[in-house]
């Protein structure tokens, strides 16, 4: 077996912590677009939702505390679903079909917070560099 001989020093260093990679849709024009590579379900406070996890070609998004955050090609990152019509549009997507999704509208809502209306967009394109490259594996990835 290899042995990793650089030093990394602390490990629980701030600098070395591991942050979610999940989209937040926090201004109207935040999008993304890129490839689906999974899905799973996932239990919340609010019930059974969708996670969904894509390869960026390119994108941003603004986070909870305003700042924007640009997305960088190949980074791997997740998004939560919506609604039943958002999970059905992008989970009958298939994996390592190209996709995009933006940030269109912002709703008042019963619920207390703004509804966010995210819309899906396709014309079908595969990704044949991505399936070439994970052909034959099962329930992983592989980003290049």
């Amino acid at each position: 077996m290899a042995k990793n001989t650089e030093a990394v020093g602390d490990i629980f260093d701030e600098k070395n912590e591991v942050k979610p990679q999940s989209i937040n849709w926090g201004k109207v024009g935040d999008f993304v677009e890129g490839t689906k590579i999974g899905q799973r379900k996932s239990q919340t406070k609010f019930g059974e939702n969708t996670v969904y996890e894509m390869i960026v070609d390119r994108g941003s998004f603004h986070a909870t505390n305003g700042d924007k955050v640009d997305l960088n090609k190949g980074e791997v990152w997740s998004f939560w679903g919506r609604n039943e019509i958002f999970d059905a549009q992008v989970s009958r997507m298939q994996i390592g079909q190209r996709f995009g999704l933006k940030f269109v509208e912002s709703k008042p809502s019963k619920m207390g917070n703004d509804a966010k209306i995210i819309k899906v967009f396709t014309a079908g394109a595969m990704n044949t560099e991505y399936l070439e490259a994970n052909q034959g594996m099962e329930g992983g990835y592989q980003v290049q």
